[in-house]
């Protein structure tokens, strides 16, 4: 499903389908919940050095953004020790386009990132998945139908929920990381690939002021 696509019942149906996931039991299997704690500091001037070295043409707004970059990582970093002791196991990337529906019917694929996670950061993650347009708009009624539809199943939530945004900002700065090794060829075997990472550096950075800027109506939203 496009994100265009996503009606206010799918929301709402999508938040409920969380909170089981949420709420289903995977300890005889025994994983690793390392992960959900680890938080690397990443070295954002390495990567605008090395672009200036090679002329990449997103210079200048990864410069124009670098000391939003270092603000974003520590906020991230210090919301991962805050959230850390409380996680589950969930899909973690449970967007629009990882649904396929028939007759109405949800059907969840590509479980590759599936493991641990916060429950209220994963929440809110994924309510903003099924709330965005294509243009990045977040519709406040989509939001809180899949809020809604989550509380359906586990009742009303408790949360300090400055800290559950803030570490809204690690998936995409790593994805950022990411992509400027592929377009700085560090992590990339074609060109290609490299192009494909070259674009993702711009459309990830605007995504993150994109989030930036919709916190506080969030924040409003879950406060009321």
């Amino acid at each position: 499903m496009e994100q265009d696509e996503v009606t206010i019942n799918n929301s709402s149906l999508m938040g409920t389908i969380l909170a089981d996931i949420h709420k289903t039991d995977f300890r005889q299997l025994e994983l690793d919940s390392s992960q959900a704690t680890n938080s690397k500091k990443i070295d954002w001037m390495f990567y605008l050095n090395k672009g200036r070295n090679e002329n990449s043409e997103w210079i200048k707004i990864l410069d124009a953004n670098m000391d939003k970059l270092y603000e974003w990582s520590m906020k991230a970093k210090n919301s991962f020790s805050m959230l850390a002791s409380n996680n589950v196991i969930s899909h973690r990337d449970l967007e629009p386009k990882n649904v396929m529906w028939r007759q109405d019917i949800p059907i969840i694929i590509d479980w590759e990132s599936a493991g641990y996670i916060n429950p209220m950061h994963d929440l809110v993650e994924t309510a903003v998945y099924w709330s965005v347009d294509s243009s990045g708009s977040i519709n406040e009624e989509k939001f809180l139908a899949f809020i809604a539809g989550y509380k359906k199943r586990v009742g009303s939530l408790t949360a300090n929920w400055e800290v559950v945004l803030d570490i809204g900002f690690a998936g995409k700065l790593d994805w950022l990381e990411y992509s400027l090794k592929r377009s700085l060829w560090i992590e990339c075997t074609d060109i290609e690939e490299q192009l494909l990472g070259t674009s993702q550096v711009i459309r990830t950075l605007e995504a993150l002021k994109q989030y930036e800027n919709m916190i506080s109506d969030i924040k409003n939203w879950l406060n009321t």
